[in-house]
């Protein structure tokens, strides 16, 4: 019994040691490309009544409230669903080079930011989705912001590659196919 404690005591030591060691700051990162110029994209990020037809994380649960503006520079929304909900704020608005905004959770006050940005590429353009931030929680957000990656990276991709069905289909329906 007494090994079975020692043990689950350097456990539980290692754990804390590696938690306040593990640095807070988490980004993630996806892209695709879309058979589109950035101006036939923008919409479909600056304007958040367009979001569900692509965002991933707009599920039947989730209760959006749109602010006013709903579209461009200050547009912001709110959401609730079984985990709390939160809020964004578009803090950039460029057709050229894509949308920035501020993202909170719950009643937290910590801010993360993410963007969407326009990379042309001839006919094409690569959009990338970012999200930085750090976890402030001591010890548990260090361990957060390592799978910070794993957790949401696979959403973001999944987004992305609706958005591309959603800005190539448009397109589709009002030139014919390309």
């Amino acid at each position: 019994m007494k090994t079975l404690l020692r043990v689950m005591g350097l456990v539980t030591a290692v754990v804390v040691i590696v938690g306040l060691v593990l640095p807070p700051e988490f980004s993630v990162r996806r892209e695709v490309l879309i058979d589109a110029e950035p101006e036939r994209i923008h919409p479909y990020l600056s304007d958040l009544g367009l979001w569900p037809l692509w965002n991933p994380f707009q599920k039947s649960d989730v209760a959006v409230t749109l602010g006013q503006p709903s579209a461009g520079l200050g547009a912001s929304q709110q959401w609730q669903d079984p985990s709390g909900g939160g809020r964004l704020t578009l803090t950039q608005s460029d057709p050229g080079a894509g949308i920035a905004y501020d993202l909170y959770f719950g009643t937290s006050p910590e801010r993360y930011q993410a963007d969407f940005s326009y990379h042309p590429r001839g006919r094409l353009t690569k959009v990338v989705w970012t999200m930085n931030g750090t976890m402030s929680m001591p010890i548990l957000g260090p361990y957060l912001a390592l799978a910070a990656d794993v957790m949401i990276g696979e959403s973001f991709q999944l987004g992305l590659e609706q958005l591309k069905r959603v800005v190539e289909q448009q397109y589709i329906e009002e030139n014919g196919r390309p």
